[in-house]
């Protein structure tokens, strides 16, 4: 359980993907990836590149990514 609470106001889809115009490639959007995503920077798993949208995986990020989600960010990260 990571703690996130995911509001219920009805604005936007509980869970969608999007295709990231950049990246082309699909990520977690909707309430959910909102919150994972705040979650995310408030728990300093992810920080900002600099002054774009790029963010990077803290160390930290790596481990609880793994521990939480099974995720691997490295594998990840190169797609």
């Amino acid at each position: 359980d990571l703690g996130v609470a995911v509001p219920a106001d009805g604005r936007r889809p509980a869970v969608r993907t999007c295709l990231d115009w950049t990246e082309r490639r699909p990520h977690l959007a909707g309430a959910v990836g909102a919150a994972l995503c705040r979650h995310a920077f408030d728990a300093g798993w992810v920080t900002r590149v600099g002054t774009t949208r790029a963010v990077a995986v803290t160390p930290l990020g790596r481990r609880e990514l793994d521990r939480h989600l099974g995720l691997d960010a490295g594998v990840v990260a190169r797609g």
